[in-house]
């Protein structure tokens, strides 16, 4: 039987792990399932840039990505006539999370506060300080409190902060907070979101969503079809009708 070209489909996606939750309520709707097959890979910023770098530079099938303003630029300046911007998510913000049975008083209220607070504490989850947005803001704040190389007591490190808020499960009856952006603990029901980074500390990151063109030549003819699918669902993605369902989602 032969199948409508639709179903042939394929949409590739690469996204920062901040608009995980979002992205996957869209490709499961049903406005959108039969549509295509979708592939949709989430990475901390740095590695999900690097992917898409590596995808343009090798010929590999990306249709969408979701990164910050800084990289898109980035991305953009290297790959002028590939990369185009198709609108914004939003903004989340980076805070602190701790179990949402845990009864202990975690103060973040300032930056001596919250200093404090993290060295009484048995555990820190962190997203990697290196790879991923809010983990490179967490590294500069550690630095500034002088705890970098010392007052924390045990600090593990997570691909990126959904992964810290999920490890949140194996420390219960000890003090611990996971950093995380808060769309990162949607759906994470033994969480509770404490709230941002204090002032000055406070990091709000913008992401957008960018259409990934293919490399000319005989395979752009025949991913025209893909690329039409892919710059619809960003925008559906960034439609301003649906911010409402994004901050309940958190982003701002």
């Amino acid at each position: 039987m032969t199948m409508p070209s639709s179903a042939r489909l394929q949409v590739h996606l690469y996204s920062a792990g901040a608009a995980r939750v979002w992205i996957e309520q869209c490709l499961s709707a049903s406005s959108w399932v039969g549509l295509a097959n979708y592939t949709a890979r989430y990475a901390a910023l740095q590695s999900t840039l690097n992917q898409v770098h590596q995808c343009l530079s090798q010929g590999l099938p990306c249709h969408l990505a979701v990164l910050t303003p800084e990289t898109a630029h980035e991305l953009q300046q290297a790959w002028p006539d590939r990369v185009e911007r198709v609108g914004s998510l939003g903004r989340a913000v980076t805070g602190w999370v701790v179990l949402a049975g845990d009864q202990q008083v975690y103060d973040i209220s300032t930056p001596e506060a919250l200093g404090q607070t993290l060295r009484q504490l048995d555990v820190l989850l962190v997203p990697d300080l290196q790879a991923s947005s809010g983990g490179r803001h967490l590294d500069r704040v550690l630095r500034q409190l002088h705890l970098k190389n010392s007052g924390i007591q045990t600090m593990q490190s997570f691909p990126g902060g959904a992964q810290a808020v999920a490890a949140l499960k194996d420390h219960v009856g000890s003090r611990v907070m996971a950093c995380a952006q808060a769309t990162e603990i949607q759906g994470a029901d033994h969480a509770r979101y404490l709230g941002p980074f204090p002032a000055p500390f406070e990091l709000s990151t913008e992401y957008l969503v960018v259409l990934v063109r293919p490399q000319p030549g005989p395979r752009a003819s025949q991913d025209a079809e893909a690329v039409r699918l892919a710059r619809d669902l960003g925008m559906h993605l960034c439609d301003p009708q649906l911010h409402a369902h994004r901050t309940r989602l958190g982003f701002e």
